[in-house]
């Protein structure tokens, strides 16, 4: 029993994928889909700097992702784009051509990518030629530059999709619905309408043949609606001649029509036609002379003409009509049968639609890429001031798919995943904040110590453990900062620092924040309780204590991970965007 997965199918789950983030309705119990980009793993690799393989397991990507989360970054839906295989249009190059009944279609550059921007498939390329002439037109229909190359422009990639979705192996690729008011969606839509079901653009020829003969750019001195009589000079003196070839009016009047000869008189050197012209050739028409080619298949409309080389080789196949509606054809090329045998030539039939009507299944669009990015020392915006500031490290991205978050600062927790209300916050803090204040009480009377500057900034502030209360931070100097952590303890209940900063939320320089991941309560989802107090190493008298606690701001292990890539390290500057950009392939 043999059997395939189609490139449909593929494509379906990457379109479904893409699809269920486009509901209106956003709410993950009606089968939407809400996605955030997390940066996590603070803290060293067991072989640090080399990032650990990542694997697939429960605890992995049920509790450790958790547990290692430092922010998140929602994808939207204008974040998520089809991606295919990035193929740059690059000098004297062999790209292979579209074929229908390709196998291995899927596999081969069979489009490129030029430097504006623009997506062309290749229909022909001139038996197996170099490209040598960049492709440009913006036309609805196939196009041949001059090194023989024909081209079919797609679509152009916009600015906007290129910082988005464009990456060193991967390019975006769409199919509107509407132009949508740019040039771009312009161009491709022109496209997409003008775009022929079943049409035959390319006859490819197979076979060369040999001794055929050919009447080329023939002078008109006379017509009748069937009958055309050729200028002295080349046109054979002997009758029938031509008789099974065809005349293509190739310029003048009653240009581009084309008709078989079924009779021709060598004494007046008059060939009579098969049908009727619609226009009829006049004295400034010219005519070519070549074998017939017959297109024979279950659609209707194709038409195409034959130019024969001077070896008496039929050279090439040059459509005039497309036709429409073909699933199947055979083309035929006949002449008189006194000249000429051999060729053979293969109909090549657009896919559903034609060419250019769906750019993602053309193309075979089953990637899809994910777009987050986390901007400047703020993280991304006034939402998620200072949860990912500058400095922090990160060595892992995952997607997280369909967290339940919290409604406000009491930590309620909503119902359920909810994409498009004001409480499906842009970012998210999942580290647990604890507020430290500075005190020194002197007669029962809380004193401001610190400077911040002087002894957080600076990382001179060591605290130790005070029995019943919090414990203390260890190894806060540059160096080991990333592994230093807090322990309450009465409980035994730790955390791994991530990050500790300045109180955004008030000028008073007698407060900061500690920010941790890796949270361990021992059942406790908040282990750390307000009024924990820490001493400075070598100074019992000197206090900070614990005057709030902020757990994360979604709801831990709920939602799915989806997605993990784990890297090594990457540290955050003030002036530094993470442009995420994650390809998955359906």
């Amino acid at each position: 029993m043999s059997s395939y997965a189609s490139k449909e199918m593929n494509i379906m789950g990457a379109k479904a994928f893409i699809e269920s983030m486009n509901r209106t309705d956003g709410r993950a119990s009606k089968k939407s889909t809400i996605l955030y980009a997390v940066l996590g793993k603070s803290n060293n690799w067991p072989n640090e700097p080399t990032a650990t393989n990542a694997i697939e397991t429960i605890q992995d990507k049920h509790y450790q992702l958790w547990k290692d989360a430092v922010g998140a970054k929602k994808i939207n839906t204008g974040d998520v784009s089809h991606v295919i295989k990035r193929v740059d249009w690059t000098i004297n190059t062999v790209y292979p051509m579209y074929k229908e009944t390709n196998q291995k279609l899927y596999t081969q550059d069979f489009y490129v990518l030029t430097d504006q921007m623009n997506v062309y498939k290749c229909l022909y390329n001139n038996k197996g030629a170099q490209s040598t002439v960049k492709p440009t037109s913006f036309a609805t229909q196939p196009f041949t530059t001059s090194d023989g190359y024909t081209w079919k422009y797609m679509y152009t990639i916009s600015l906007g999709k290129a910082n988005k979705f464009l990456t060193a192996s991967h390019m975006p690729v769409q199919t509107l619905t509407s132009a949508g008011g740019s040039t771009e969606g312009t161009n491709q839509m022109a496209v997409q309408n003008a775009a022929v079901n079943g049409a035959i653009h390319i006859v490819e020829t197979e076979n060369i043949g040999s001794g055929y003969g050919m009447l080329q750019s023939t002078a008109v001195i006379g017509a009748t609606p069937n009958t055309i009589q050729l200028a002295q000079g080349n046109p054979s003196t002997v009758d029938n001649f031509y008789n099974g070839d065809s005349v293509y009016v190739q310029s003048g009047t009653g240009l581009g029509q084309l008709r078989r000869i079924i009779n021709y008189e060598g004494s007046s050197r008059t060939l009579t036609t098969n049908t009727n012209f619609t226009t009829t050739p006049f004295t400034d028409s010219t005519v070519i002379i070549s074998p017939t080619v017959n297109i024979v298949g279950d659609g209707n409309g194709a038409l195409a003409y034959s130019l024969v080389n001077t070896n008496g080789n039929i050279s090439n196949v040059n459509v005039i009509a497309v036709g429409s509606k073909y699933t199947r054809a055979k083309v035929y090329i006949t002449s008189n049968t006194t000249h000429g045998t051999g060729a053979t030539a293969n109909a090549i039939i657009s896919p559903i639609g034609g060419h250019g009507k769906d750019p993602v299944r053309e193309l075979g669009g089953n990637k899809v890429c994910l777009n987050a990015q986390f901007k400047g020392s703020l993280g991304v915006s006034s939402t998620g001031k200072g949860f990912i500031p500058a400095n922090t490290e990160f060595r892992t991205v995952s997607i997280l798919k369909d967290p339940i978050l919290k409604v406000n600062a009491n930590n309620v927790i909503m119902t359920e995943a909810i994409a498009n209300t004001s409480n499906s916050a842009d970012t998210l803090r999942l580290t647990t904040r604890l507020n430290i204040s500075y005190q020194q009480v002197i007669n029962d009377v809380p004193q401001n110590q610190f400077a911040i500057n002087d002894e957080i900034t600076n990382e001179r502030l060591r605290l130790r453990a005070e029995a019943g209360n919090i414990g203390y931070i260890t190894e806060l100097n540059a160096d080991a900062r990333r592994t230093a952590s807090v322990a309450q303890a009465s409980t035994g209940a730790n955390g791994t620092i991530v990050f500790i900063k300045d109180d955004e939320t008030t000028a008073d320089v007698s407060f900061f924040n500690i920010y941790l991941n890796n949270v361990d309560g021992y059942g406790n989802f908040v282990p750390f309780t307000n009024n924990d107090k820490l001493l400075k190493r070598g100074d019992a008298t000197l206090r900070a204590t614990v005057s709030s606690i902020s757990g994360p701001e979604a709801n831990t292990y709920s939602g799915e991970f989806i997605h993990v890539e784990n890297f090594q390290k990457v540290t955050r500057a003030v002036d530094q965007t993470e442009d995420i950009k994650v390809i998955l392939d359906f």
